[in-house]
């Protein structure tokens, strides 16, 4: 056994992330007793094989092995001389933060050593001294004082530590309201409503029964029941009705658990629905999806004709759109709402009150499905999802196959939408969106998403994924060969009234093109030229007539958000993306560099729009050059 780490065992059966383990770290400033309470540690009796690990860090020498400790950490006892107070004040200064830093968000223990050498003179109310503490740092569970010489309150201090990393009080509770945490609400809520057999609103005996059985693996007697309705009606008269146990009632028993204790209730009836320590649902609610890079993932029609129901079920006006409350209500069943920060916040089309269609709540969705598949099926759960959960997604084809087939049978068509700044590419995912175009300047930073239905037919919708690349983010994504895998299509922006923003737009679409051809993963390409409102530069016109007699088609599609004429672009992407076969820019393989800047200084890459369904990209120069 390594120095200061020693092994007992626990009585408790728990799922830990450390599996048949908890790991209990003692740290704090030196010479604050920490070896004193390593070594004066109880041995718990053996009873269901939990072992216990204590961690005495005073023994280790290097700060990154500490480092390493606290972040495997279950639980910390944190610990202070009470002889010298400037040790509890570098908790605060000091190692509270450390934990912070090292995103350590496990129950922390702070206890006082040495209390046999503190001043009798200097007595302090413990209470007064920790409150604020335990106020800035919340995942404080407990404060004690002991004297591991005099053997005073040291086995208190490692039950706290041990019952805190069993079954923690932060998650469920917020001590200063004194009232559950809204996560723990929330999954109250979906277990009430799974419990709810009959949907009745309430939890009738045999409905009370059940869940009892389910989680404690013992019926109640029908005292035991009055009991427990008549302890809620006294507190609550709404927490009791003529069917049985309501909602609130529920959850107010549940707060009453906790606060009075004892805690192990509360987490065992959670831990049983599937709940982990953050109060979510266990990671491993599917199989690990078997992908190539250049599949992406879907939802199943079965999972879309849940959606629908219960967008049906919750739109409560029957107006066709799911106003933010009845949203909120929806997602009341989940630790919280999943699209209120990016890239979902902004995603999709709302109305003047902030509602959904459902087409922008089924584009949400496919949006959540094709960045995170997991997350997305875990949300699915939250809300009720029936059956199998394999059954709500389907990997895709991959996309070689797409272009080797001459056709994509994709639902959701991610686009990469690249130009250099003020070319117009947020003003284009603005008007995809139904924004109201504006003047004003917002440089992107960061890549944004816009996801919206395309109607291409009466039995053809496709849900259209457009993802800006921000100007600076165009190296960091080439330089990862996987990075064109997952596009369906890509789109070059540049302002037609500035030759700059032209050139700069064909020297990214040959980069792109370029990455594609060495790496494997080629895509479809459009130029558009944006504010068609303004006049074009000077020697615009001549460039295009000369591609349109190189390519012998037509030049780049021009468009103006700014007055609304898009020419139906979003429209002609889909089609392009259907048929990525016709749309791949012809570079040659072992181009030169000074093709490379040839190509760059004439301009001459552009793309031709077919007004029907083919798309086609055409580079003149390098046709020239390779016939």
């Amino acid at each position: 056994m390594p120095p200061g780490v020693r092994l007992s065992f626990s009585s408790q059966h728990v799922n830990r992330r450390n599996g048949a383990e908890v790991r209990v770290v003692i740290a704090g400033d030196s010479q604050t007793g920490k070896s004193c309470l390593f070594f004066r540690a109880p041995t718990f009796p053996h009873c269901d094989g939990l072992w216990v690990r204590l961690i005495d860090t005073s023994r280790i020498e290097d700060s990154d092995r500490v480092d390493k400790q606290l972040k495997l950490a279950d639980s910390v006892i944190l610990t202070y001389a009470c002889d010298r107070p400037q040790t509890l004040q570098n908790l605060t200064t000091f190692w509270l933060p450390r934990l912070r830093r090292l995103h350590v968000k496990v129950p922390v223990i702070v206890v006082g050593c040495k209390l046999d050498l503190r001043d009798k003179n200097q007595q302090l109310s413990l209470e007064r001294v920790v409150s604020p503490l335990m106020q800035q740092f919340r995942q404080i569970e407990a404060c004690l004082e002991c004297s591991a010489f005099r053997r005073n309150e040291v086995v208190e201090v490692f039950f706290f530590a041990q019952k805190a990393a069993l079954y923690p009080m932060s998650p469920l509770f917020d001590r200063e309201s004194h009232t559950l945490m809204p996560r723990c609400r929330r999954a109250l809520k979906r277990i009430f409503i799974l419990c709810d057999h009959d949907r009745d609103g309430a939890l009738s005996d045999a409905e009370l029964n059940d869940f009892q059985v389910k989680c404690f693996n013992a019926p109640l007697q029908p005292h035991e029941i009055m009991g427990v309705k008549k302890v809620v009606q006294e507190h609550l008269s709404e927490g009791v009705n003529e069917r049985g146990l309501t909602l609130t009632g529920f959850v107010f028993l549940h707060a009453l658990l906790v606060e009075k204790g004892p805690l192990e209730t509360t987490w065992t009836v959670l831990r049983k629905f599937g709940y982990n320590d953050d109060i979510k649902l266990a990671g491993d609610l599917i199989p690990p999806l078997k992908r190539a890079s250049d599949q992406s993932v879907e939802l199943t029609n079965e999972a879309i004709d849940f959606l629908k129901t219960i967008f049906d079920e919750f739109d409560g006006d029957s107006d066709k759109v799911l106003r933010p409350c009845e949203l909120e209500e929806l997602f009341s069943t989940a630790p919280e709402s999943p699209w209120i920060e990016n890239p979902y916040k902004d995603a999709v089309e709302r109305n003047a009150f902030g509602g959904l269609s459902l087409d922008a709540f089924l584009s949400e969705w496919a949006l959540m499905t094709l960045l995170n598949p997991t997350f997305s099926v875990e949300y699915l759960k939250y809300i009720g999802y029936p059956s199998d959960l394999s059954s709500t997604i389907r990997v895709t084809r991959r996309r070689h196959v797409d272009r080797q087939k001459l056709r994509s049978e994709r639902n959701v068509l991610q686009c990469f939408i690249f130009g250099p700044m003020k070319a117009g590419k947020s003003a284009l995912l603005n008007s995809f969106n139904g924004r109201p175009y504006s003047e004003v300047y917002n440089p992107t930073n960061k890549d944004r998403y816009a996801v919206n239905a395309v109607d291409i037919s009466k039995e053809n919708k496709k849900y259209l994924v457009l993802r800006e690349i921000s100007e600076g983010g165009v190296t960091k994504l080439l330089a990862n060969k996987e990075s064109l895998a997952s596009c369906d299509i890509a789109v070059f922006v540049h302002d037609r009234s500035d030759e700059s923003s032209w050139k700069a737009s064909s020297e990214l679409l040959i980069k792109v093109a370029g990455h594609g051809k060495d790496t494997g993963f080629q895509v479809p390409c459009l130029i558009v030229a944006a504010k068609e409102d303004q006049d074009s530069f000077t020697m615009a016109i001549q460039e295009a007539t000369m591609v349109s007699q190189d390519t012998r088609e037509e030049a780049p599609m021009p468009i103006s958000v700014k007055l609304g004429d898009i020419h139906n672009i979003f429209h002609r992407i889909v089609t392009a993306a259907e048929h990525p076969h016709l749309s791949i820019p012809t570079i040659e393989a072992r181009k030169s560099r000074k093709l490379y800047n040839k190509l760059i200084d004439r301009s001459l890459m552009l793309v031709s729009v077919v007004l029907g369904a083919a798309v086609v990209v055409g580079v003149g120069a390098a046709r020239k050059n390779v016939s």
